[in-house]
């Protein structure tokens, strides 16, 4: 009976509001795993819808590239106008094709007819193909047709391809391929994803709570039993120190702390009995000021940690993003073409190269948060300008960018460090390239030291754009560290201040000229290189 009356009065307090966990507060372990497991999901959320879009609409593509191919083929085996005339040629055809590929629901063959079609041979049931005549002139001129359409609840591609005798347009071939098996792939993927993700955030629950438990849970509560014993008075104990981090520096200093207030205690005890309630106090305020002052460590050691890890995580995302990025456009470069030929080994070199640089960053972030100095030696810069526009062509190609060129072919050497500059280049190519999403003129001028009209000791690399522009605001603000106009997860606002350092490791500088709405002008300066100087 009592067992039943307990269950009854936690079903009681549920009803009215009284949660169990109400009573008290979530600890700082379970907050901070509860943050990074949201954290974690989200993240694995969003990369694993934006992946499955992107296989989806890759299979699409794939799928469609497929039935083309598979009219173009049908197209070529008929020679002449006879082959169109004999059905039963056809009927084998399109039989041997659908047994082939199940995915394919029915192939038509038609030629013009007039204004309209004629059906040669088909395995549609229906007498009418639902040709329209816009579709028809479209294959007159030569064009491929492809639609996705909904049918039976699967999707379908609807390919109208035209039909030659010779060189000679006379009709077209319709072929719908069903796309449930790709819809079955995707659905396996996406329960994959799922099971993928909700185990990796078990697995980082499990993570967290081991950590916090071992590392940080178990030395503050030895600190907090010390801390409740001394409250009791005993203040002859000692916390074991485990660790040489920050708690293990608090442990021994909160071990000193209760030493020599020991010892304090113990020579006013001998020294004055009568004042024992006042020591008391004295220890009691000791006591509170040692806690705000072991509060107050705490947080500015946390600040001080969450400012450097910012700046870290800003420099590591700024340096790997723009690699990646070029790494990305040749990986979608070389899939679309889908050719092992000379182009592609050329290709798979330069993401060669941009891997074995971003481990080079990788590795100097890691070493020290600070600009490298620069090795100056004698610098191409026109050879510099060739590989940065190598590397963001394909930028400029999903962009619609239109590149100009105009590279002094007899220009100075200057002194300066190569991969340091190729940094400085590829983050304005990179920006003037943000600048315009939906297209523009990207303009890369070189000019010698007599035009640049520095007495001909610096030679001058513009990069001019027809973006986006800046204010007067953005302008003053462009060089300050993490000032950016991008959205969030686009940018850290570390790439002109960046280039700015480098510059002036340099002894060059930069210029800023821009009007909003009209486009951006910098004008980078760069000394000529002498032996002396070197």
């Amino acid at each position: 009976m009592a067992r039943v009356s307990g269950i009854w009065e936690k079903i009681k307090n549920f009803r009215e509001g009284r949660y169990p966990f109400s009573r008290r507060p979530l600890g700082l372990q379970t907050r901070i795993t509860l943050l990074f497991a949201v954290a974690v999901v989200s993240v694995i959320v969003l990369f694993s819808y934006v992946e499955f879009r992107l296989t989806a609409h890759s299979q699409r593509e794939l799928w469609r590239e497929r039935t083309i191919y598979v009219t173009r083929e049908v197209d070529s085996k008929i020679y002449s106008a006879k082959d169109l005339e004999n059905a039963a040629f056809l009927e084998e055809e399109m039989a041997n094709w659908m047994y082939a590929r199940p995915s394919i629901r029915s192939i038509d063959i038609f030629v013009f007819h007039k204004n309209t079609y004629k059906i040669m041979a088909s395995s549609w049931e229906g007498k009418d193909l639902g040709i329209t005549h816009q579709s028809l002139e479209s294959l007159r001129r030569d064009m491929v047709l492809s639609t996705l359409v909904k049918r039976d609840d699967h999707l379908h591609w609807e390919i109208l391809a035209p039909l030659h005798v010779g060189r000679k347009v006379v009709g077209g071939v319709r072929i719908v391929t069903s796309l449930e098996e790709v819809e079955t792939f995707l659905a396996n993927k996406r329960t994959r994803t799922i099971l993928f993700t909700l185990i990796s955030v078990a697995i980082l629950i499990l993570i967290l709570a081991v950590f916090f438990s071992r590392a940080i849970h178990r030395p503050i509560q030895q600190l907090v039993r010390a801390m409740s014993e001394a409250e009791a008075g005993k203040l002859n104990v000692a916390v074991p120190v485990r660790s040489r981090d920050e708690l293990g520096l608090l442990t021994i200093h909160f071990n000193r702390m209760l030493s020599r207030i020991s010892q304090f205690n113990d020579e006013l005890n001998q020294k004055v009995e009568a004042a024992t309630r006042e020591l008391a106090q004295r220890n009691e305020e000791l006591r509170l000021a040692n806690e705000s002052l072991f509060q107050a460590q705490r947080q500015l050691v946390q600040a001080e940690k969450l400012s450097a890890l910012g700046h870290v995580a800003a420099t590591m995302a700024h340096e790997i993003g723009t690699p990646l990025n070029s790494i990305s456009g040749y990986i979608q470069l070389m899939l679309a073409e889908e050719t092992g030929s000379e182009l592609m080994t050329k290709r798979l070199g330069i993401i060669e190269t941009q891997l074995d640089r971003l481990t080079q960053k990788i590795r100097n972030l890691l070493h020290s948060t600070r600009q490298p100095e620069p090795h100056l030696q004698p610098v191409d810069v026109n050879h510099v300008l060739e590989t940065v526009i190598t590397l963001t062509q394909p930028g400029m190609s999903l962009r619609a960018v239109e590149l100009v060129c105009h590279l002094s072919p007899n220009l100075p050497r200057v002194s300066g460090d190569p991969g340091l500059l190729q940094q400085v280049f590829l983050n304005l190519v990179s920006n003037s390239l943000d600048a315009m999403p939906r297209g523009g003129v990207l303009t890369l001028t070189t000019a010698p030291p007599a035009a640049s009209g520095q007495n001909g000791h610096f030679v001058e690399v513009v990069v001019q754009d027809t973006g986006t522009g800046m204010s007067p605001e953005v302008k003053r603000r462009a060089l300050e560290p993490f000032f950016t106009t991008k959205g969030p997860g686009e940018g850290a606002g570390l790439g002109l201040s960046i280039c700015e350092d480098i510059l002036r490791s340099h002894h060059g500088k930069m210029e800023i000229e821009s009007l909003e709405g009209k486009g951006s002008t910098l004008r980078v300066q760069l000394p000529v290189y002498s032996p002396e100087g070197a």
